[in-house]
């Protein structure tokens, strides 16, 4: 799994997206889900070269701060764009929620009292022995939400989610973390945003180091801003 990755170029700290972002919480802001609030295409022009402007400012006078708070914002327009073709991830989890809370409720009438020693310990970790029934996965479905188990019984709390039992994962939980999985459809709308996020960063850049006039949408050579791009694909 690949989460949100944070690097350093010009002395500038910036996030990097891909396929599959890892999150401490749920921010409905930047996680992408069907019915989120999205701008037109020409409002999504207009954000993203402000955005690309703001961006470029900050990284050319290294500041930090600044850069940071922008590509927050950045977070929230990418998912904003990707989420016209998004699944319904916000009621997934719903779904996936009450499907969890059946799983453990099931599995407290199973327990026994029994005291368990170090081998008892290992064996239920492993689901072998009198554990092999129960075993470390399994599944659940609910309205066309598939919850599958992928944790032990020591670590129940550790699954992903599906939109069909044969679907593709597109959200997850793991060690106290969610995280979500673009789909392919994603993945296309986000290279998309990117690319015209990085353009047109690169376009202002340029024209802080040579101090001249660059019009939005002008050409350039992206060799002399090369060593201090900010590559947000990587």
């Amino acid at each position: 799994m690949t989460n949100i990755n944070v690097g350093r170029m010009s002395g500038v700290q910036y996030q990097s997206f891909s396929q599959t972002s890892k999150v401490s919480g749920l921010d409905w802001e930047k996680i992408p889900h069907k019915g989120m609030e999205r701008p037109s295409e020409a409002e999504f022009t207009s954000k993203i070269d402000e955005l690309a402007k703001g961006l470029a400012e900050a990284r050319y006078s290294n500041d930090n701060s600044r850069y940071k708070s922008l590509s927050s914002e950045g977070e929230k327009m990418r998912a904003q764009y990707i989420s016209s073709v998004s699944p319904d991830r916000k009621n997934m989890v719903d779904e996936a929620s009450e499907l969890m809370n059946q799983s453990r409720s099931n599995a407290g009438k199973e327990e026994t009292d029994k005291p368990h020693d170090f081998m008892d310990y290992l064996n239920k970790k492993d689901g072998v022995g009198e554990y092999a029934k129960k075993g470390s996965r399994g599944s659940a479905s609910k309205s066309g939400t598939t919850v599958v188990l992928t944790g032990s019984d020591l670590q129940p709390d550790t699954f992903e989610i599906k939109g069909s039992k044969a679907g593709q994962t597109v959200m997850g939980y793991a060690s106290g973390n969610w995280y979500h999985v673009n789909t392919s459809e994603e993945q296309n709308m986000q290279q998309n945003f990117l690319s015209r996020l990085n353009k047109a960063e690169d376009r202002y850049y340029r024209q802080y180091i040579n101090a001249g006039p660059l019009n939005t949408g002008q050409d350039f050579d992206t060799a002399s801003a090369t060593k201090n791009r900010v590559d947000y694909t990587a």
